[in-house]
């Protein structure tokens, strides 16, 4: 499919086709031919509107003339597209032959149409330099101008969807799809028009008003997706990035918050800039820091702060994941080593309670004192209903040890290659246990990234957050409701790095702790109040948090307890 998308986009123009095979060369004639596809039957309507754009992209006519017959053309092509994206997104990751060919299909369209509004601005640009000025002319060259400039607009919004689709299914940009988006923009700036307003040229209502703010979406999806979310929050990104576009800042020369650098003459996404870029001659330095303050402030304002697109989809995990690629480093911090062998896993904190707590049911390692009487009697305190159904008597699919492949390691994890039926908890920010062997300790960890590979197999990061990990039992007092506590399964990790007394807690991604100061914990069947200090790591699945003990008798204890799980006892 690659190699197909890649020979669209470097097709040579080839404008030898007189008359159009479906209609009439007008307008009208288009329209009328366009009203009488059927919209019940999808793949026949595909089928026509591809041959449509072939011809129309070899057809001999005006620029102008092409231009209209695209946009007479693109509602039913967004239409069918819509259609045919239900059929593959949250499908799952590895798809059936049948979605595949519809994946295909729908990759096919979107950089065919892409292709069709290059065109026009490529053969715009050699008749406007060919032409002479003349007062005659002058209506001509105008509509000429419009028309590349409108063309260079639908082109790049073509490759917004697109990579937006690739995003959605993991997979990466094809050769050259870069290549063409710097290169559009290039012609835009060269011709003073990037910055030219769309509405008012067209009489039409887009958010993102002009080319200039096209591009900074384009790079702004790119730097955000980097396979470490879920599909319905990379849908999230999509929506927010018409907003956040104009928060980032495309600039000529390098300051202090140039954090990704363009080569525009090269095939490449934009890159980290690091301080020697040897291989690479920067045209444009982008800044993300505006972007980063805004997300920033908006965990500390009200809601009157946010958008009404940001209250639907910026929640407080997609709130760190943005925050957390905007304000780190985008370097790796270990090295890879190359490596063989196979890797057991288990997906989610329940199966992991499970099999650190010896094969324990969560209700069955439920605190024998207090706490049994009030569940037996359900007036004062209930088990989470979603976490108690599937944690009563764990299934055999939610038990299931599955084997990957290992295709390296670092010191921190893993990057594994994975063939087998994907489960339904295989996602990006899902917490994992690990190892290498049968008798081998199990080790907590994180799906950092996926990314589709070969023909059914996925490559995917596995980040190890801790080799010793402490079953328990979460306390969680309802803010909404002070007289109801939930019970939910809780993980301890000690952490990896040299301070080995410093512990987390690892709670379920159900219930908001952003008003919450502490929660109780049992360990044993004794006691510990937390009290939260530091949100570590949020995802859809999970959150982590820092937390301290201010009870050093209970620090003690803590520790003695985390010792013994660690040694086997």
């Amino acid at each position: 499919m690659n190699k197909a998308l890649t020979d669209i986009l470097h097709q040579p123009i080839n404008l030898n086709r007189k008359e159009l095979s479906f209609a009439h060369t007008n307008t009208q004639s288009m329209t009328e031919w366009v009203q009488s596809l059927s919209l019940l039957q999808l793949g026949d309507t595909a089928q026509a509107l591809f041959e449509a754009l072939i011809e129309i992209s070899e057809l001999e006519c005006s620029e102008t003339l092409r231009f209209d017959l695209l946009q007479i053309l693109q509602p039913q092509f967004e239409h069918v597209l819509r259609h045919l994206e239900e059929h593959f997104f949250n499908q799952g990751l590895i798809h059936s032959d049948r979605n595949e060919h519809i994946i295909e299909l729908a990759f096919q369209l979107r950089t065919y149409f892409a292709h069709a509004y290059i065109i026009i601005v490529k053969c715009s640009a050699e008749q406007l330099r060919q032409q002479k000025f003349s007062l005659f002319r002058f209506h001509h060259k105008k509509n000429l101008k419009v028309a590349q400039t409108l063309a260079i607009y639908y082109a790049m919004q073509q490759f917004t969807q697109l990579l937006y689709q690739q995003h959605m299914l993991y997979s990466q940009p094809v050769y050259g799809q870069w290549q063409r988006i710097h290169w559009l923009f290039d012609i835009a700036q060269k011709n003073r028009i990037e910055h030219q307003n769309i509405n008012q040229l067209q009489g039409v209502h887009y958010t993102l008003k002009n080319i200039s703010l096209l591009y900074q979406q384009l790079i702004l999806l790119h730097i955000l997706n980097t396979n470490q979310i879920r599909q319905s929050e990379i849908r999230a990104l999509y929506q927010c990035s018409f907003e956040w576009a104009k928060l980032l800042d495309i600039e000529f020369k390098e300051t202090q918050t140039s954090k990704y650098v363009i080569d525009k003459k090269i095939d490449q996404a934009p890159t980290y800039n690091k301080k020697q870029y040897p291989h690479l001659d920067p045209d444009f330095f982008i800044s993300t820091q505006p972007l980063l303050e805004h997300i920033t402030a908006t965990l500390h304002k009200t809601d009157d702060y946010l958008s009404p697109v940001e209250r639907q989809y910026l929640t407080p995990a997609l709130k760190f994941h943005v925050q957390n690629i905007l304000g780190s480093i985008g370097e790796r911090r270990h090295e890879r080593f190359e490596s063989s062998g196979q890797l057991h896993i288990c997906f989610g904190i329940t199966t992991a309670h499970y099999y650190i707590s010896r094969h324990k049911n969560f209700t069955d390692s439920l605190p024998h004192s207090e706490l049994s009487s009030f569940y037996e009697t359900q007036d004062r305190i209930k088990v989470d209903s979603s976490f108690f159904q599937a944690s009563a008597r764990l299934s055999r699919e939610a038990k299931r040890i599955y084997q990957s492949h290992i295709l390296d390691m670092s010191v921190s994890g893993y990057r594994i290659k994975w063939s087998d039926e994907v489960p339904k908890n295989l996602k990006t920010g899902e917490f994992i246990l690990v190892k290498e062997g049968t008798h081998s300790s199990w080790r907590g960890g994180v799906i950092r990234w996926i990314k589709q590979s070969s023909e059914k197999n996925l490559e995917m990061g596995l980040e190890i957050l801790s080799k010793n990990i402490l079953p328990c039992t979460l306390l969680i007092q309802e803010v909404s409701n002070q007289q109801i506590p939930v019970l939910q399964p809780g993980l301890l990790l000690q952490s990896l790095h040299l301070d080995h007394g410093h512990m987390s807690l690892v709670s379920p991604n159900i219930t908001s702790h952003e008003q919450q100061q502490s929660i109780s914990i049992y360990v044993d069947q004794q006691k510990f109040e937390l009290y939260l200090l530091k949100t570590q790591l949020i995802t859809q699945s999970f959150i982590q948090f820092e937390f301290e003990l201010f009870d050093e008798l209970q620090k003690n204890m803590l520790k003695n307890v985390m010792i013994s799980q660690s040694r086997g006892n």
